[in-house]
């Protein structure tokens, strides 16, 4: 009787795809090697970025607003606009010819978890109906248990109700803070708490959500965040 054995490489293969993830109920890590430790790591909870420079290079957007630059970014992730969280080790030695921000090596990295519904989920301003957003500036939305919602509108606070059903979506009695900001971010605000104020539908796609509004051609569109501080 003969034994066959299977090929060597497809052994390895199997080897490798059990060494590289790990399985946490969520989703799964992908385990990266590091060139050594260094000092501890920290979470990296944010937003892969496309940037033309250099040839172009991607880069981790934490949900904070820090712009980082892995040195070993797998391939799978490289795609604008993925959310991901992985854990990472200060580089600050290294030099990059494109200085976007802090080098960073990961030890592991995944795909966050895509939001099903809108409860529980928190989201940042991108574009406000096709009419950008002032650099830096935050524009938040979050959407609470109990039909709540709360935010930034770039310079106050504000807070509401939210009506869902299906797609159709509206928001009421949003009130806020009345702080004064530069003008510009003021204008933002209002434009933005306007806008809320008649959105009809909205659209979850992977990571972006899109709020359409009542005589406006384009959406408000946001990319998903981590609960951030003050929404």
């Amino acid at each position: 009787m003969t034994v066959k054995h299977a090929p060597i490489a497809l052994i390895a293969m199997f080897l490798w795809s059990c060494a590289t993830t790990k399985n946490d109920g969520e989703s799964d890590w992908t385990e990266l090697e590091v060139t050594a430790s260094g000092d501890k790591a920290f979470r990296v909870s944010g937003t892969v970025k496309f940037l033309d420079l250099e040839g172009g290079v991607f880069v981790i957007r934490d949900d904070a607003g820090v712009q980082y630059n892995p040195t070993n970014l797998p391939e799978p992730f490289r795609q604008d606009g993925l959310s991901i969280e992985a854990d990472a080790f200060r580089r600050d030695g290294m030099v990059s010819i494109a200085m976007v921000g802090p080098m960073i090596e990961l030890s592991r990295i995944r795909e966050r978890p895509r939001p099903t519904g809108l409860t529980g989920t928190s989201w940042l301003l991108e574009d406000l109906a096709g009419l950008g957003v002032v650099d830096n500036s935050q524009a938040t939305l979050a959407f609470l248990e109990d039909g709540q919602v709360s935010g930034s509108g770039s310079c106050n606070r504000f807070s509401g109700s939210v009506t869902i059903d299906g797609n159709d979506v509206s928001f009421g009695n949003l009130v806020s803070t009345r702080k004064a900001c530069i003008e510009s971010i003021m204008r933002q605000e209002d434009r933005y708490l306007e806008a809320l104020e008649k959105a009809n539908r909205f659209e979850l796609d992977g990571s972006f959500l899109l709020l359409h509004v009542e005589g406006s051609s384009k959406p408000l569109k946001f990319i998903r965040v981590d609960r951030m501080r003050g929404m």
